[in-house]
């Protein structure tokens, strides 16, 4: 059979889907492998906060919340030293009633500005998240085929899912740390030193000893945060690849069960070891500031039970002190706690933006028009193109390939595999770009006009159908939302696929299931057909798949591609004789380069390239047949 890019000519020599050799084998799994340590810089913060600024209300109302909660966080400690010194030496019943209905109502209102503020603070964090997630998928929406070729389905999924959701507490959690530890610092501060100013620098005298483990154990947590990210993406990318229906089939056809059980072991223990890891670093931290903690308070006991014996400060006073010293070391231990998160939070950003900065490889160039209609009319002109290996261009795929389709016309694409087939299809359509020449539509260089008005005109069906997990019915409408039941129906039936689909237990609402496998490929591939029926396109991509059919899907097929084509400019890689028989004109590629052109008869009198792979491929077939393929009717 003729094929294109993976299938058809056998040579000693295959590509993959019309890639080269080597394209998408080059693994450019972003994140992987060894990579410089992340700094800290100014305009990456800026980047982050420019995720926060949208939300500069509600983060008014936070601050707000923070500032009145620590203002009250200072006030109990207070009353419990009048009630001490006051309310109690002096026997004052209606001072010690309204001192602790003090206590208990400055909790309670509180509590309620807490609620607020968590209200509040995860309408913040949840905001953020859904702006990240939204505008990553539209982003890699915009990337090229060279990017999903070379980066694991997996290692994308746990970006926008994994990593993005982890942003969620330095959203939520960090940043509000920050501020209200900071206030509750400044306020216990203040109150410590009017209250004396002695024992307030002998409580904060051993502050910078909290900066040291916390340096520390930050960069070692910010270290392992980012190689668990990575590591939970290769264990989503394994389970991806083996835990679908693909999957399975090779797993089980090769018995390979226990084998890709112990990879996920592998990768499942240096996940849970990472974890571990990760944990034990925040109690290391732990311990080195509950020493810190703890002497603060034996401290204040120490210089302030000799000056309460000196008679110089009160019982009361030396109590209040004591608990202010909870307000202040323990915002400072989380002060210490949150510059760990912020490591971690960082590292979690900086795999994101990685994917946010990889610039598409085809993008509409500034004051691209949209091209409004299309007539048919394709020209390539010494059109040179090479797939990128490795970040360099490799070896030409296409070396100055010219040709012109009039509006209307059916071109047959026929070479050995390898020779470029695949590769013109892709240009059409802008999945690549040319690397020399220009490919035009109805005149307009295609690089001129914008790609999402150029493929509004371009249908595609190709050998590998694929059908979303969903219903009959949504996978057709897919190609136009907006049709109506009818015009879907008209589509099945020219297809000739609208039998079969009533004859489904729900008809156009039943799930075709993972890939589709419940469908035969016949059955899957008259859907495409009509998914491309109902887009109604002007210019047609077809790689058609029917060397794999049985003989009654194959002519089903046939009929319904016969009305797919009809009227339409169609760009064909051929399979089936009976296409090449009545193809307009016959495109004859090797090795990346136009060396025939013609109709049938013409390549055949020529006695060239095409001529033998005629003989090689077809001549039997034609006997079996008794030139069936060349005296069947269209349609």
């Amino acid at each position: 059979m003729m094929g294109g890019g993976g299938g058809g000519w056998m040579g000693p020599e295959r590509s993959l889907g019309g890639l080269s050799r080597t394209f998408g084998l080059n693994n450019r799994n972003v994140g992987s492998g060894e990579r410089q340590p992340i700094r800290i810089e100014r305009d990456q913060l800026r980047r982050v906060a420019g995720y926060f600024a949208p939300y500069w209300r509600q983060w008014l109302v936070i601050f707000a919340c923070i500032a009145a909660t620590s203002a009250l966080g200072v006030l109990p400690p207070l009353a419990v030293r009048g009630i001490l010194d006051q309310a109690i030496p002096d026997k004052d019943l209606r001072l010690l009633y309204l001192l602790v209905a003090a206590i208990i109502g400055l909790n309670v209102v509180g509590g309620l500005i807490s609620v607020l503020q968590n209200f509040v603070n995860a309408r913040v964090g949840e905001g953020i998240v859904f702006d990240l997630r939204n505008g990553l998928f539209r982003h890699l929406q915009k990337m090229s085929l060279p990017f999903y070729t070379t980066t694991r389905a997996g290692e994308i999924v746990s970006r926008i899912n994994n990593d993005v959701a982890a942003v969620q507490g330095v959203a939520t959690a960090t940043l509000i740390a920050i501020v209200s530890n900071l206030m509750t610092v400044v306020a216990t501060a203040i109150v410590i030193f009017a209250m004396n100013w002695r024992l307030a620098l002998l409580a904060i005298i051993i502050v910078p000893g909290l900066y040291l483990p916390t340096r520390v154990v930050g960069k070692f947590r910010r270290r392992l945060s980012q190689q668990t990210q990575e590591t939970q993406a290769d264990l989503l990318a394994f389970l991806q690849e083996r835990l679908n229906i693909g999957g399975m089939l090779l797993t089980k056809i090769f018995g390979q069960a226990r084998a890709d059980a112990d990879v996920f072991t592998r990768h499942n223990r240096r996940v849970m070891e990472l974890n571990i890891r990760q944990a034990l670093a925040g109690r290391w931290l732990f311990l080195c500031l509950s020493v810190f903690s703890v002497t603060g308070p034996a401290m204040i006991y120490a210089y302030g039970g000799y000056q309460a014996i000196q008679q110089q400060l009160t019982i009361g006073t030396i109590i209040a002190f004591v608990a202010f010293l909870t307000n202040l070391y323990r915002p400072l231990a989380n002060l210490a706690n949150v510059y760990v998160d912020v490591q971690g939070g960082l590292a979690v950003f900086e795999r994101i933006f990685q994917f946010l900065d990889i610039e598409p490889e085809v993008q509409d160039k500034p004051g691209a028009v949209a091209l409004p209609s299309a007539q048919g009319h394709i020209r390539f002109e010494a059109v040179g193109f090479a797939y990128p290996t490795s970040g360099d261009a490799g070896p030409f795929a296409l070396d100055d390939v010219s040709f012109e389709i009039l509006p209307g016309e059916r071109v047959a694409l026929v070479g050995p595999s390898g020779a470029g087939k695949t590769t013109i299809t892709y240009l059409l359509p802008r999945f690549f770009d040319p690397t020399a020449g220009r490919v035009t539509l109805d005149g307009h260089d295609l690089r001129a006009v914008t790609q999402e008005s150029l493929r509004a005109h371009i249908g595609m069906v190709t050998q590998e159908t694929f059908l979303f997990h969903a219903t009959v019915r949504e996978n057709l409408l897919y190609a136009r939302p907006g049709a109506t039941e009818e015009e879907m129906i008209a589509a099945a039936e020219s297809a000739q696929i609208h039998a079969f689909i009533g004859s489904l237990p729900e008809g156009y609402d039943t799930v075709v299931g993972e890939r589709a496998f419940r469908l035969s490929g016949g059955e899957r591939q008259r859907i495409s057909i009509a998914r491309a029926l109902l887009k109604d396109p002007r210019l047609l991509v077809l790689d058609e798949a029917t060397s794999n059919l049985d003989a009654t899907s194959e002519y089903l097929i046939q009929q319904a591609l016969e009305t797919l084509l009809r009227g339409r400019t169609s760009l064909i890689i051929a399979h089936r004789l009976s296409t090449i028989l009545n193809a307009d004109k016959i495109l004859v590629l090797d090795r990346g380069r136009l060396v025939e052109a013609g109709r049938h008869e013409e390549l055949l009198a020529r006695g060239g390239l095409y001529a033998t792979l005629y003989r090689q491929q077809f001549s039997r077939v034609e006997e079996a047949r008794g030139g069936g393929f060349a005296t069947a009717p269209k349609g």
